[in-house]
C-alpha cells in the first residue's frame, strides 16, 4: 500500500519524534530530527510544485529550527553555563551568517516558485508572506545589532550580557510571530489565489468548461467538484471515471432532494450526448473528492483526469472558489 503525501508526512514526524524520545541525548537524536524536518516538503502546496520546492522548503525550515535551536541554547547557556557564554554565542555568530543565508535563500527562491514569478498585491497569500518578511527584516536587525554591538563587549561588560539576553528574549518572540503568520497563511491561503482564472480547456473530443471546485473549511477531508462536459463527437460518450493526486478517491455522486433532505448516492458513469452536454452541478451529479490530502483553500488549482469510454483521457485543473456566500458542498 502507497502512502499519501499526508501520510507520508505523518509516518515521518511519528518515527522522527519516536526516535528523538529513544535515543536522546545520544548524537544519533540528529536523525529524529532530520525525519520532522522532511515532513515539510513531503505534503502542501510546497510539494505540488516538485522536488524543487520540496527541498527548498526543507532547507528553509531546517535554517529557521537551527536559528530558533541556537537562540534557545544561548538562553540556557548564560543561565546554566556561564563561563562558557561567550564561547557560544561567538560560535554561533559566526555560523548564523551562513544560515541566515541559506534560510533566506530558501524562502525567495520558493516564493518566486510558488507565486510563478508574479507579484500581486491584492493576493491574502502575497500579503501574508510581506508581512512574513517584515518580521524578518527585524529579526535580521536585532541579530545585527547583537553580532556588531553587544558580542564584541561580552568579555568586558555586564550590562552588554544582560543587553543580549533581553535582545535573545525579542528575538525569540518575533520568531513565534514568524511561525504563527507561517501557520495562518499556509492554512487559510493558497499561492494561487489570483494566478489562475477561471479554466476553459480547448475543443477536442470532449470540451470541459467552468472546472471549479468550492473551497473546503479547515479539517474537511472530503470536497467536490463541477464543470461543464461538451460533446463534440457525433456519437454519445461516457464519463466513467475520474483520478487526483490530490485525493484518495475520486468518484461520481449524484445528489437529490426529499422532503427537505439531501441524499447522495453513488453512479456509474455521466452519459455525454452527441453533439451535447452534461452539467456536474451543485444539488446535482458531481464529483467527489474522498480522503482530501490537503484542503482546498480559494486559489488552488486541482488537477485532475476524466476517463471516458469513447474519447479517453481528458487532463484538466479545477480552480477553488471561495464560498462567498454559495453553499458549500460538503460530504
Amino acid at each position: 500500500m502507497m502512502l499519501s503525501p499526508v501520510g507520508a508526512a505523518l509516518a515521518l514526524q511519528l518515527i522522527g519524534g519516536l526516535w528523538l524520545m529513544l535515543r536522546s541525548p545520544r548524537p544519533s537524536t540528529f536523525v529524529g530530527a532530520l525525519l520532522i524536518l522532511l515532513a515539510y516538503g513531503t505534503a502542501g502546496h510546497s510539494a505540488q510544485r516538485g522536488l524543487i520546492t520540496s527541498v527548498t522548503v526543507f532547507l528553509h525550515v531546517a535554517a529557521a529550527a537551527w536559528w530558533l535551536g541556537g537562540l534557545w541554547t544561548l538562553t540556557l547557556a548564560q543561565r546554566h553555563m556561564p563561563s562558557t557564554f561567550v564561547e557560544f554565542v561567538g560560535r554561533f555568530s559566526r555560523q548564523a551568517i551562513w544560515i541566515v543565508l541559506l534560510l533566506l535563500s530558501a524562502a525567495l527562491f520558493t516564493a518566486a516558485l510558488l507565486l510563478e514569478f508574479r507579484l500581486d498585491l491584492n493576493s491574502g497569500y502575497v500579503r501574508g508572506l510581506l508581512a512574513k518578511a517584515a518580521l524578518t527584516l527585524a529579526l535580521l536587525a536585532l541579530a545585527g545589532g547583537n553580532k556588531l554591538l553587544l558580542a564584541p563587549r561580552l568579555p568586558t561588560s555586564q550590562g552588554a550580557a544582560r543587553w543580549l539576553q533581553r535582545s535573545i528574549r525579542a528575538e525569540l518572540v518575533l520568531l513565534g510571530c514568524v511561525i504563527a503568520v507561517t501557520a495562518w497563511l499556509t492554512t487559510w491561503h493558497s499561492p494561487n489565489e489570483t494566478i489562475h482564472s477561471r479554466q476553459q480547456l480547448p475543443a477536442g473530443p470532449i470540451e470541459v468548461i467552468d472546472a471549479w471546485a468550492p473551497e473546503m473549511p479547515g479539517g474537511v477531508g472530503n470536497g467536490a467538484g463541477y464543470m461543464t462536459l461538451v460533446n463534440h463527437q457525433s456519437v454519445a460518450d461516457r464519463l466513467t471515471e475520474a483520478t487526483s493526486p490530490w485525493a484518495e478517491r475520486v468518484t461520481l455522486h449524484d445528489s437529490t432532494q426529499a422532503d427537505g433532505i439531501s441524499r447522495m448516492r453513488g453512479v456509474v458513469a455521466v452519459d455525454v450526448p452527441a453533439q451535447g452536454r452534461a452539467i456536474l452541478a451543485q444539488g446535482a451529479t458531481h464529483l467527489m473528492f474522498t480522503g482530501l490530502y490537503a484542503p482546498f483553500v480559494a486559489g488552488d488549482v486541482v488537477p485532475i483526469v476524466l476517463v471516458f469510454e469513447k474519447a479517453g483521457r481528458v487532463e484538466l485543473s479545477l480552480t477553488v472558489r471561495p464560498l462567498n456566500g454559495l453553499a458549500a458542498h460538503v460530504h
